[in-house]
């Protein structure tokens, strides 16, 4: 729940929580559970589940290792079905980005998983007026992920 939790009695703010598209929706490679899973049991909860007609769960992918899971906390699937949080996706591609987008204009080395936030951010930041704010929580420490980085960029090049 991380930040949420402060924000969640004051309706006055909107709370977005940004999940793996991974290498996209329209096939296996992500794990965007808020967007596409089904109500279902994963580890003892009651939550949303990516998982096949049987109830078995599906494999996923993420860029961050983190959130490369096929479900998400009940208090999430709770708040998205009270309307009081909006779950939106970031790929793989747009969290690199990203990364390297606040590591080089800020000096702050953020999580991968945390870069998808970052991403949306990034997104949502032209459509806001000048008096309104995003607070981005950066939940992670990303120089655990500076040598995938490199990798996954050396692969680009």
């Amino acid at each position: 729940m991380g930040l949420f939790d402060a924000f969640l009695e004051d309706e006055g703010v909107a709370m977005i929580g940004v999940e793996p598209s991974g290498e996209g929706l329209d096939g296996t490679r992500h794990a965007a559970t808020m967007t596409l899973g089904t109500p279902g049991m994963l580890h003892g909860m009651h939550t949303k589940v990516l998982q096949d007609a049987a109830g078995e769960p599906s494999a996923v992918h993420s860029i961050a290792s983190g959130i490369d899971y096929p479900g998400v906390g009940p208090q999430h699937a709770r708040l998205e079905q009270l309307g009081r949080a909006q779950y939106v996706t970031a790929s793989d591609a747009e969290t690199l980005d990203a990364f390297q987008l606040l590591t080089r204009t800020e000096g702050i080395i953020p999580a991968l998983e945390s870069s998808h936030a970052v991403a949306h951010a990034v997104k949502l930041a032209p459509t806001l007026g000048t008096d309104e704010i995003i607070i981005v929580n950066l939940s992670g420490r990303g120089d655990k992920d500076v040598d995938y980085v490199a990798e996954l960029l050396a692969k680009q090049a």
